[in-house]
């Protein structure tokens, strides 16, 4: 209503504001791009897997034709009336057929989670970007908007505490 007086009790409260919501922009950019960084650990720790597995998986089978090849020395040179004397070399060989399939086991699981976690990082990246796109846009207008209400009000301060002039 034309001629009414503002109720305006602290023009602080409203740059008190805008220093907060300053101030809580760049803490949440900050903790968007730590987001963004931890969010490829998972895709980093995976591709690692990816080459580890397959390599343990070649290795376990190389100790897998080792100790084939002990047991037969042994069968060879101890005969076949006395089985107890290679213990030792069949436990070496389920030992180490136990470690070429759990290797094997591995590689299958990176296979299938592989994709699985580069969708889900790229779906994630995706959400990051958004909220990026919202710091920069949405809140760079609210502070602008705040600045132009606080210049506004600092305007109708002074003209409310200008002395009007003498009829």
């Amino acid at each position: 209503m034309p001629g009414q007086a503002a109720n305006i009790t602290s023009l602080d409260a409203l740059r008190s504001f805008r220093a907060g919501l300053v101030k809580f922009a760049a803490v949440v950019e900050a903790a968007l791009v730590a987001l963004e960084l931890e969010g490829r650990r998972p895709v980093e720790w995976v591709e690692e897997r990816n080459r580890y597995w397959p390599q343990q998986a070649r290795l376990a089978s190389d100790v897998v034709a080792e100790a084939k090849q002990a047991l037969e020395r042994c069968q060879i040179r101890v005969a076949s009336e006395d089985v107890k004397y290679c213990y030792d070399e069949r436990k070496a060989l389920e030992k180490a057929k136990r470690r070429l399939q759990l290797c094997e086991e591995k590689v299958q699981a990176v296979r299938r989670w592989r994709p699985q976690m580069q969708k889900e990082s790229e779906e994630f990246k995706v959400q990051i970007a958004k909220m990026k796109r919202f710091l920069e846009s949405d809140f760079t207008r609210a502070i602008a908007a705040l600045d132009r209400m606080s210049e506004a009000l600092d305007r109708y301060v002074e003209q409310s505490t200008e002395p009007k002039p003498k009829t």
